[in-house]
């Protein structure tokens, strides 16, 4: 089973669609974000939202600003790091208006604060860039020179919203920047939250003990790694000719599963019997920490 896709097991275990891609439920993080985004944009604040690749701040920020009435401006340029100030300006002129970036850096600058100031008095603006950990220095600190412009008698005429693996503020030259920008972290997924991850999307074909054993691994806290990590489970459980994966499979395939179940079950056991163990030197303890 080593070579066969997501698809074909997926298909080998009786799904008729992908149910990574039907799932769609809030989260710890993604509530969280939704509040955040949404004082931000009242605020017209600058923020940066930090979590590892797969952990669903995308997503998260997408359906937040679904529910704000904003004009949304998304940067398209795939290199971030050779991203200028001025691409941010003819990505904000073409998705605010039906006017042509203008040529001159200056004249591009009054152009753009003539249609922002413009949009800004019928809807919230805000400006997404995603890859933000990847964007130069300058061109943050120009960002920063860019939300000051004003438009008859107003500032900050837009929101930013930065997603990123890690802060971007952190770069040298930037504490002036990250004075004025708000940075949050992701958590990750609880246990509670890959536990309903699991059971909605193949929830089927796992066990209940394999589920809990998968929920105790840290890279399980990752939206992306989880997906990745129960396919292998499922391959490597009709590779010996099963339809369900079992606990053994998480033992095997990441070096945990009933090892742990069964310790937690035994300090459980312990803590039950502490009052009679303390007066015998506490007996079951050593034990329990002799085998693990």
């Amino acid at each position: 089973m080593a070579n066969m896709s997501k698809l074909e097991l997926l298909d080998r275990l009786d799904f008729e669609r992908d149910p990574f891609k039907a799932v769609n439920y809030k989260t710890g993080d993604s509530s969280r974000i939704h509040r955040i985004v949404s004082m931000a944009v009242k605020a017209r604040a600058m923020v940066s939202i930090v979590g590892e690749r797969g952990s669903g701040k995308s997503k998260a920020v997408i359906d937040a600003l679904k529910n704000l009435r904003v004009r949304q401006v998304a940067v398209r340029s795939l290199d971030k790091f050779r991203l200028l100030i001025s691409g941010i300006e003819r990505a904000m002129i073409l998705d605010l208006s039906d006017e042509k970036p203008k040529r001159s850096g200056e004249i591009r600058a009054r152009q753009l604060r003539r249609i922002l100031g413009e949009a800004s008095r019928k809807n919230e603006v805000v400006l997404v860039i995603e890859e933000g950990h990847r964007l130069h220095g300058m061109t943050l600190r120009a960002l920063k020179s860019l939300r000051e412009l004003d438009w008859m008698g107003e500032t900050e005429l837009f929101t930013v919203v930065l997603l990123g693996q890690s802060d971007p503020m952190n770069k040298s030259g930037m504490a002036e920047v990250k004075l004025r920008t708000d940075t949050i972290y992701l958590q990750g997924l609880t246990h509670d939250e890959i536990e309903r991850y699991i059971q909605g999307t193949v929830g089927k074909v796992f066990s209940n003990e394999a589920i809990n054993a998968v929920k105790s691994l840290p890279e399980a806290r990752n939206f992306l790694n989880l997906q990745n990590m129960l396919v292998s489970l499922m391959g490597r459980a009709l590779a010996d000719g099963r339809e369900k994966v079992l606990p053994d499979d998480v033992k095997d395939e990441f070096g945990v599963g009933q090892t742990d179940t069964s310790k937690q079950a035994d300090i459980h056991n312990i803590k039950v019997t502490k009052k009679e163990d303390d007066q015998k030197g506490s007996p079951a303890l050593k034990a329990v920490l002799d085998r693990h």
